[in-house]
């Protein structure tokens, strides 16, 4: 007789990366999917991400052309579009010293836009346990047990930690941990309708831009269709890094904290964190690079593996890229073979993951002028000619 156990697979999250990788297990009946996540619905604190060509291939694939097609107000073309234009700031006179441009150029969504495509797609299989919080887990030779805060304790075959950047199943691996960077962001969003008003020539209402500036960088472009302007505003002390920070890593902040930290910066600038109305402002953190993304029943994707600095806009695309590849490999290469899956995941998105992660941190310095000159990395891991 032919063994008909199912393969039983827990995910631990239930943010991008996590119901990526349970979309991409559709195709697969010999598994028995559970996805836990801590909140009591599933939804998405931030803001605006970006999704470059390499990232939206998968999301095409998958079928979420259609849905995300509706969100974008110009649509998608394989022509080259502006990405980013990049000004010096952080005087009175500033003036645009670059302009990059990419296949279909830089595709902005709000969090929750992608969030909720990918929700609505998951497999009916998949079954959700909401307010369900891993306070531990341990892996044995024949399963891992899940420890959740609620009481409940759950085994299963294999374990998908998309638990981000706090990730109770990175414990289990040898990880020096998360660090301060040095860097902080105001964070906020501006009504593109009552800008345009205030200010119908300021040139974030044309596209995405990056105003730069020793120290500091501000990072601005649509999302919600054109509707809504994300604004992310870094400021940096360097020689902080690796010390610890006192208060909350997210509060409220206010338009006036924003405004004194860029005075005397383009008036651009100013008009721009002007108009922000509940600005919120972040730690910014990263994570030491890890030796493995796998153990032997347990596979980590997203934040949880290699959180990373916002500056190539590839943290939430890097997510959705690990999601995609382990689920497409449990559904090529059947849920048997699962200790060669995982091996083979490890394989291939450990070297690029830690890669993009290296590379993001690497950008952010070229953004603030804190890099040496004749090491240039472009936006996605590519060489870029920029002076400065």
């Amino acid at each position: 007789m032919p063994n008909t156990k199912k393969l039983r697979i827990a995910i631990i999250g239930g943010g991008i990366g996590g119901l990526t990788c349970a979309m991409a297990l559709r195709d697969c009946p010999n598994i028995e999917l559970n996805l836990y996540e801590q909140a009591a619905q599933i939804t998405e604190i931030g803001a605006g991400i970006t999704v470059w060509p390499r990232t939206w291939m998968f999301l095409k694939s998958m079928g979420l052309e259609e849905d995300l097609l509706t969100i974008l107000p110009e649509g998608y073309s394989d022509e080259p579009k502006l990405a980013f234009e990049f000004r010096m700031s952080d005087r009175k006179d500033g003036f645009t010293f670059h302009k990059i441009y990419a296949k279909g150029g830089a595709l902005c969504f709000h969090r929750q836009e992608i969030q909720k495509t990918l929700l609505k797609h998951v497999p009916e299989h998949c079954r959700i346990h909401l307010s369900h919080r891993l306070s531990r887990c341990e892996e044995s030779e024949d399963c891992v047990k899940m420890h959740f805060k609620n009481g409940l304790e759950e085994t299963c075959d294999i374990l998908i930690g998309a638990d981000g950047i706090k990730s109770v199943t990175r414990e289990l691996f040898q990880n020096n941990g998360i660090f301060y960077t040095g860097s902080q962001v105001f964070r906020g969003l501006i009504p593109k309708d009552s800008f345009a008003k205030s200010y119908p020539t300021h040139k974030a209402l044309d596209g995405p831009i990056q105003y730069c500036g020793k120290n500091k960088h501000i990072v601005v472009y649509p999302i919600s269709g054109g509707r809504i302007i994300n604004v992310v505003a870094f400021f940096s002390n360097p020689v902080d890094e690796g010390k610890p920070v006192d208060g909350p890593a997210i509060r409220s902040a206010t338009t006036e904290e924003a405004l004194q930290e860029f005075s005397g910066w383009d008036i651009e600038v100013g008009q721009l964190l002007g108009s922000i109305e509940n600005p919120s402002r972040w730690v910014v953190r990263d994570l030491r690079p890890m030796k493995t993304y796998v153990s032997r029943r347990i596979a980590l994707v997203g934040d949880s593996c290699h959180n990373m600095t916002p500056h190539l806009g590839a943290g939430a695309g890097q997510a959705m890229e690990d999601g995609y590849v382990l689920g497409r490999l449990f559904s090529t290469a059947g849920p048997e073979k699962w200790e060669r899956i995982l091996q083979a995941y490890n394989h291939v998105r450990h070297p690029f993951g830690n890669k993009i992660q290296r590379n993001a941190r690497e950008q952010g310095f070229y953004y603030e002028l804190n890099a040496p000159v004749s090491h240039k990395i472009g936006l996605g891991g590519r060489k870029m000619s920029t002076k400065i």
